[in-house]
């Protein structure tokens, strides 16, 4: 059985660097009228129907380190040039 405060503790370990987090994708999404997202790295949960299992799996070989103010801008960047009202965190 997977005990999951544990792997949340392994996770973070991986995905946390003080206050960067690692994001393996920043895109435009169609969805609620149109979505900046920033899909970020690491979960504590193995649901058997994750669309993400690879990137779930093997956190420390996927995405990049980024500071709070790169994600805001990466945000603000895409929804600005879409003419999105909308950002959000995902993952």
């Amino acid at each position: 059985m997977i005990d999951p405060v544990r792997l949340a503790e392994e996770t973070r370990k991986l995905v946390a660097r003080g206050e960067k987090r690692k994001y393996y994708r920043f895109r435009a999404a169609e969805f609620y009228g149109g979505v900046a997202t920033a899909d970020c790295v690491g979960c504590n949960l193995r649901c058997v129907f994750c669309w993400a299992w690879n990137i779930v799996n093997k956190p420390e070989h996927t995405g990049n380190f980024y500071s709070p103010e790169e994600v805001v801008r990466k945000l603000v960047t895409i929804a600005e040039k879409r003419d999105y009202r909308k950002v959000r965190i995902s993952g």
